[in-house]
């Protein structure tokens, strides 16, 4: 839809401001330029510009200068020897010229000209550089993220400091027109999946993107799973370290977070101070974790499955000890896990969202009933708050938030597998989930690798061990991708 080219000035202003349905942060300043007394008008949305640019830089020119009377030279002239921002273009279009504005760019039509200048004078609101909340560090850089997308493009350009590193940007969603940026290293990224990653990006079809939640569940829709299946940070370090590994950093505007793709089930395991912390000590750690996840996973189902099928298989001092706690309170154990667990899982919940001055008093008041107040009123076994305390700092144990939510879910499943089927459902469980993690694909790369398929030379260097960064960095990083099948020749000769 084109602007109305045979009216006036006013009249096309008039259909821009109508556009915007006469909002009142949409402003106009009408200027008569020196010489031919030529009309012109600027409009802006206030509070997304800079006020100060616009007048130093656009109007202070134009009143200054005269235009030139040819009028092919007429907008060269002004982008080239008027105008004094960095980013000044001719828009032709309605919807291009609404675009610029709620972008933050300043429109300039004048009279009798057909197009408009847009030249660039955004500045929005921005909070400063801050710690990282989502992945602390004992060492390592200490800042994170902002909500600025190119912000934090520009926190990546300063740790790859390569012309090969390319960032292309788009706008999703059809009301909010959010930017998101693709960051990868040209040399090193499989095009394969890069393509894979653009091709589900062009089909976005939502009305709304805010955050990058909203691109990390489009571009993983397909995939039913509890299991996360792209990884976020909030930390620079963490991204540039795995574009530096061949992956695709997404970069939202508006979320301090950005996506990592393709993302397998070890990187979930890893923690910045993996890398930072030089000990022979810390190479172990990421096993200890890994270690964690499964006890945090599977203790509190266990416990259960003992003391409800298979008593017979427990120490006799440990069976008496059970049996004496048991008989002095009146749920089942099944019963009795699954209100501590839930009960632990709503204070998680709630010191993670409350505010700072009610966390203390809420962690406070949870232990003194859980601890204490329900021991003594009988109402749970001791070794049941053992067995779920013991399951939730392990569980706390796991760098990436988000797999901790998995957890929490898986858990509450094999609780209550545990108390129908006992351990005979338990390994049935445990094979229908190995069997589902080996299914799992994450852009076209095993969830499992380089574990499943193994590649040794992956394993060692960095998985449940890590090598020193020099022997790391070494090698070239490659991804184990999907196999096409080969058709059978007899089939074709069929045909």
């Amino acid at each position: 839809m084109n602007t109305n080219e045979s009216g006036t000035l006013k009249e096309r202003v008039s259909e821009l401001l109508a556009s915007f349905g006469e909002s009142s942060d949409v402003k106009t300043r009408y200027l008569t330029l020196p010489g031919d007394h030529l009309s012109a008008c600027l409009l802006y949305i206030e509070n997304i510009v800079d006020a100060t640019s616009i007048q130093e830089h656009i109007i202070e020119p134009l009143l200054q200068k005269q235009p030139p009377g040819e009028k092919e030279r007429f907008f060269p002239f002004m982008m080239h020897e008027v105008m004094q921002v960095t980013d000044i273009e001719i828009v032709k279009d309605m919807d291009e010229i609404i675009g610029k504005l709620v972008d933050g760019a300043t429109l300039i039509l004048f009279e009798g000209e057909r197009y408009a200048l847009a030249a660039d004078t955004s500045k929005w609101e921005e909070r400063s550089l801050s710690s990282p909340k989502g992945q602390r560090t004992v060492q390592g850089p200490d800042v994170g993220f902002t909500e600025s997308r190119s912000g934090n493009v520009g926190l990546i350009r300063k740790y790859i400091k390569n012309p090969s590193l390319k960032v292309e940007t788009e706008t999703y969603g059809t009301l909010t027109n959010t930017s998101v940026s693709l960051v990868y290293l040209d040399h090193m990224v499989d095009p394969d999946i890069l393509s894979d990653i653009k091709q589900k990006l062009q089909n976005i079809t939502m009305d709304s993107v805010i955050g990058s939640n909203y691109i990390s569940e489009y571009l993983t829709k397909e995939s039913k799973t509890l299991f996360p299946l792209v990884l976020d940070t909030d930390r620079p370090d963490v991204a540039v370290a795995e574009v530096l590994e061949g992956r695709v950093c997404i970069v939202v505007d508006g979320s301090p977070f950005a996506l990592i793709a393709p993302a397998v089930f070890i990187q979930f395991f890893q923690s910045a101070d993996d890398y930072y912390i030089q000990s022979e000590a810390t190479k172990y750690v990421r096993s200890l974790r890994f270690i964690f996840f499964w006890v945090a996973l599977y203790i509190p189902a266990l416990y259960v499955a003992f003391t409800t099928f298979h008593k017979g298989l427990l120490p006799v001092k440990l069976l008496v000890g059970f049996t004496a706690q048991q008989e002095s309170v009146p749920f089942p154990t099944v019963i009795e896990v699954l209100i501590v667990v839930t009960l632990t899982d709503a204070i998680f919940e709630g010191t993670t969202r409350l505010p700072q001055a009610v966390i203390i008093t809420l962690s406070l008041f949870g232990a003194i009933v859980f601890g204490q107040a329900s021991v003594e009123a009988q109402l749970v076994q001791p070794i049941t708050l053992v067995i779920v305390s013991v399951s939730f700092i392990y569980s706390s144990l796991i760098p990436i938030a988000i797999m901790n939510y998995s957890v929490r879910i898986l858990k509450l499943s094999l609780i209550l597998i545990g108390a129908m089927l006992g351990l005979y459902g338990l390994a049935l469980f445990t094979l229908l989930l190995l069997v589902h993690l080996c299914y799992l694909r994450s852009f076209t790369v095993p969830y499992l690798a380089p574990i499943s398929p193994f590649t040794r030379r992956d394993v060692e260097k960095d998985v449940f061990i890590r090598k020193p960064i020099p022997e790391i960095n070494k090698t070239i990083p490659e991804f184990h991708k999907e196999e096409p099948m080969e058709e059978d020749p007899k089939k074709e000769n069929d045909s």
